[in-house]
């Protein structure tokens, strides 16, 4: 039963990202599925409540891929790592039909994501310094969660300063952004591992 709830969910968010979560009926799920809407009320009591549910999949699937490329990794390592995760949960906030019918129609479900969004973003980089403490890359001294909660800040002003963003390289403010938050948390020993690093990509090229 719960295989075909996820299938379910798969299939929204496919249609949803393509087509917009206001264009994509629940008939048109039934019909691709090949099933009823009697079985689609089995799992779901309504469009709102699968919603939902396609929001918390897509939060778990950044989550868990982020955790999964930075498992076994160095500190210094998990950046490369953080920033493409950065890059794809910006990437969720431009898909335009997705985005918009969210905002427009769901108010209340986008204000949560948006939430749960930051707060995976969060989570995730308390334990990234944390790790990079332990491994004398990153300053002692250094307050985590308030570091965490900074760079959060910083990732939503990026999804309301909508403006701005048109006119900015989402993967150019994404590196900016890592670039200077790394150079204000390493330790002497973090800068030296990074410098031997950008020397040895510069011989290697």
């Amino acid at each position: 039963m719960e295989e075909q709830k996820q299938l379910i969910i798969n299939k929204a968010l496919e249609k949803f990202k393509q087509y917009g979560i206001k264009s994509v009926s629940i008939d048109d799920i039934c019909h691709d599925m090949g099933m009823s809407k009697k079985t689609f009320y089995v799992y779901f009591p309504g469009k709102d409540e699968l919603v939902a549910e396609v929001l918390d999949k897509m939060n778990r699937d950044v989550e868990c891929g982020a955790d999964k490329y930075m498992h076994g990794k160095s500190a210094l390592e998990c950046i490369r790592v953080l920033m493409n995760m950065h890059e794809k949960v910006s990437d969720v906030h431009k898909e335009p039909p997705m985005l918009y019918d969210l905002k427009k129609y769901y108010p209340q479900l986008y204000k949560q994501h948006i939430r749960n969004v930051h707060k995976g973003t969060k989570d995730i980089l308390v334990r990234h310094l944390r790790q990079g403490i332990e491994e004398g890359v990153y300053r002692k001294d250094l307050d985590v969660e308030m570091c965490a909660i900074m760079f959060s800040l910083i990732q939503q002003s990026f999804i309301r300063n909508e403006d701005d963003m048109k006119t900015v390289n989402p993967r150019r403010l994404a590196q900016f952004t890592m670039e200077s938050f790394v150079r204000s948390i390493v330790s002497d020993e973090g800068n030296r591992q990074i410098r031997e690093t950008m020397n040895n990509k510069k011989t290697t090229n």
